[in-house]
């Protein structure tokens, strides 16, 4: 790598960290606060002691299973507890029973009588953590530089999503400032991070900053049309309604950023695809011309299209796949169905980002033509 290479990386990765440092800092203690909201404790089961069966409301049998816990964090820390966990009654999947030396987490129900400690959920994070470090120990093991550029990339997308983008709606900060804010932050450090300096980057990220805005532009003018509130897309947007906040969440806006950022990736890699590809046009070609190149440029893309857009689509309908189950087998009428808020967001989110895939071939090309036959 060059020397002046080299220097460009490291002041992108202390741009990168000051970035994110310096909307944490802005940023955190957001004053979000949720009456539903309870504290959960790290435990390991000691060992069980016993059930008893009993029938609930809808006559389902319900089995309390009565455990001796350790907590391992807070004041409590230490100290064996003894607690409960239902299973059964009318949940169609229960947990499985605790058994002996399981990681859970625990909580203190002050609103049972008598007062006791109840079972909160596994703790899954140890197996997480191993699924991700072997997920960024191949990415560096087959990619090799490029791969620890790549996890440095994911580190720093990551980190800026939740410690300045999400935190930042949280403050009541314009969600639509902050999306692109946070877009053009993504989408810089990483394709510098990922490809180094030089005119395949910029290309890169004309093409890729050109299809984003287009998505978020269509997103935006679809929202207002078919007059999306951001309440009845999801359990969630309810929830964060109803959180006690001194500042008012902007639910569309919410919305709206999930298409954006949605979107974005699909998009980075088509662009890069094409912008990569011109770069070897332009090496390997004898006579340059912009018609030439841009025409080559137009048919490398029109073939990551099919397969860009299919992956997109189907990315949205395997997030939403029980929403779309339950449209299946629904008997009512069908256009009000589609006209569910619910479901209108999910065709408008996967339709916005293909739409943005589809005009950042056509930017790509162009801007990579033009750079190319220049530099001749």
């Amino acid at each position: 790598m060059k020397s002046k290479s080299v220097a460009v990386y490291v002041i992108t990765i202390v741009l990168a960290v000051l970035f994110i440092l310096a909307g944490y800092h802005v940023f955190k203690g957001f004053p979000i606060d949720s009456e539903a909201g309870m504290t959960v404790y790290r435990a390991k089961v000691i060992s069980v002691d016993g059930f008893r069966e009993e029938l609930d409301f809808d006559r389902n049998i319900v089995k309390t299973v009565a455990f001796t816990a350790e907590i391992r964090e807070g004041a409590e820390k230490g100290t064996a507890v003894s607690c409960t966990q239902e299973v059964g009654g009318s949940y169609a999947a229960p947990e499985k029973e605790v058994s002996g030396g399981d990681s859970i987490f625990v909580y203190y129900d002050e609103y049972t009588q008598p007062e006791e400690w109840r079972f909160a959920g596994y703790n899954r994070i140890s197996a997480l953590v191993v699924l991700c470090a072997a997920f960024l120990a191949a990415i560096v093991l087959i990619g090799r530089a490029k791969g620890v550029s790549t996890v440095l990339s994911l580190t720093f997308t990551c980190l800026a999503i939740f410690l300045v983008y999400i935190p930042s709606i949280l403050n009541g900060m314009n969600v639509y400032l902050s999306t692109i804010m946070a877009g053009a932050y993504i989408i810089v450090i990483s394709l510098i991070l990922i490809n180094g300096p030089g005119p395949k980057t910029l290309c890169a990220v004309f093409g890729n900053i050109g299809g984003v805005l287009v998505a978020a532009l269509l997103a935006s003018f679809m929202n207002k049309i078919l007059h999306m509130t951001g309440f009845f897309i999801s359990e969630e947007m309810m929830f964060l309604f109803f959180l006690q906040s001194g500042q008012t969440l902007n639910l569309a806006g919410i919305a709206w950023g999930g298409m954006v950022l949605g979107s974005l990736g699909a998009i980075m890699d088509v662009a890069m695809s094409i912008a990569s590809s011109m770069h070897e046009l332009s090496e390997h070609m004898s006579e340059k011309s912009f018609s030439k190149m841009f025409g080559s440029g137009m048919n490398i893309g029109r073939d990551a299209i099919g397969t860009m857009t299919t992956t997109l689509i189907l990315a949205y309908i395997g997030s939403s796949l029980a929403l779309v189950l339950l449209l299946m087998v629904q008997s009512g009428n069908i256009h009000f169905l589609f006209s569910m808020e619910m479901i209108a967001v999910e065709i408008v989110q996967a339709v916005t980002g293909s739409m943005g895939i589809l005009f950042a071939v056509p930017l790509t090309a162009f801007f990579s033509a033009y750079v190319y036959c220049k530099r001749k």
